[in-house]
């Protein structure tokens, strides 16, 4: 009985993506088995104009020109559906702190009418009555995830 019981546990453990990078990864899995028609780029840079924050153009990797030409915005994700582009972020507890720098991305997406899904950890745990100890599953994420790309 023991035994099954640390085997339950241990599989429950396994559920819980550890890191950012495992939660991207999880999605990018679920996108391309419920999406097969979603391109996804998983941590590119995207370019906008200094000032105007214009769209410029997105990339894996950065010139030192862009670097000091442009504003640099690396989201979590970049998806692409047909001519649609949809930015994907997944926002763990520092933009709880730093809500300043995220209304400025979020009006920059708006800005320039570019798609984009935000993910709160903090808040999807409160809308589920996870408590805030107790971390997010990959399913839970998945399914957030395809609500809110049903929503666009």
């Amino acid at each position: 009985m023991n035994n099954s019981g640390n085997q339950i546990k241990a599989k429950m453990i396994q559920s819980y993506p550890k890191t950012d990078f495992q939660k991207l990864a999880g999605l990018e899995t679920f996108i391309h088995h419920q999406y097969p028609d979603i391109s996804v780029k998983v941590e590119p840079f995207m370019l906008f104009s200094k000032g105007e924050d214009e769209y410029i153009k997105w990339g894996y990797t950065l010139s030192q020109d862009e670097v000091e030409r442009y504003l640099v915005h690396p989201p979590d994700m970049l998806l692409f559906r047909g001519d649609c582009k949809i930015a994907f972020e997944l926002d763990g507890k520092i933009h709880d702190i730093k809500t300043e720098k995220t209304d400025k991305r979020n009006r920059r997406y708006e800005l320039n009418r570019i798609k984009y899904i935000v993910i709160n950890e903090a808040d999807l745990k409160y809308k589920l009555g996870i408590p805030k100890s107790r971390p997010l599953t990959q399913e839970q994420i998945n399914q957030e995830f395809k609500e809110r790309l049903e929503c666009l």
